[in-house]
């Protein structure tokens, strides 16, 4: 793992400096990664959090992070990690620092400024498995249809939970269609030039109505 130069860059950030410490490890495991392991057909998108310092960082020392995430629903704060990980055997394949809000909109700008950002976050994360036909699970933060159609262009299948990100998703005919008890399920199936499905959209009752 290396460390910081002794010697602060001009015009580089307290938080881009701290960062450093970690930078050149991610890159190394992610080339690493792809050199030494081949996944499975399922890849998994992800979150993780790692306690690494956070009670000492700030942007007046070098010691631990320079800024930690803290999430109500999440047991523990500190360093939030986005991954891909292989949906069969459980090893993380790449791995993406969540830094400040100025590092995060680089993201979106080297892959595409019309993506959403959790969309191009999603395409860096799986960006060495393009063309490969392997199907990518994630949840509500990288989902979307655009996700679906970006990824589709990469030649990667696609499954996800849309929650905020709607748009030119069917909600209104999705909330037109009747659920009778648990389990039961309807969706919307569009389809390319050739008649071939594309991409489906589905509710499904998970309790009981009351």
């Amino acid at each position: 793992m290396g460390r910081p130069p002794s010697e602060h860059p001009g015009r580089m950030s307290s938080e881009q400096y701290c960062w450093l410490l970690v930078d050149d490890f991610v890159e190394e495991f992610n080339e690493h990664m792809i050199q030494a392991f081949g996944p499975s057909e399922h890849i998994c998108v992800d979150e993780s959090i790692s306690r690494w310092l956070y009670g000492q960082g700030g942007h007046w020392t070098n010691m631990g992070l320079p800024m930690y995430v803290a999430i109500d629903r999440k047991p523990e704060n500190g360093c939030e990690i986005q991954n891909a990980t292989c949906g069969q055997y459980g090893f993380m394949l790449r791995l993406k620092l969540v830094k400040t809000a100025a590092e995060e909109s680089t993201t979106t700008q080297v892959h595409n400024e019309s993506l959403l950002h959790g969309t191009a976050v999603l395409k860096f994360l799986v960006s060495s498995w393009r063309f490969s036909g392997r199907i990518v699970y994630a949840d509500s933060y990288f989902s979307s249809v655009g996700a679906a159609e970006e990824l589709q262009r990469n030649g990667l299948k696609f499954i996800g939970v849309v929650k905020t990100a709607t748009k030119k998703y069917p909600m209104a005919n999705l909330q037109a269609l009747e659920l009778q008890g648990r389990g039961d399920r309807r969706g919307l199936v569009a389809r390319d030039a050739e008649g071939n499905p594309s991409l489906i959209a589905c509710v499904w009752m998970d309790r009981e109505r009351r």
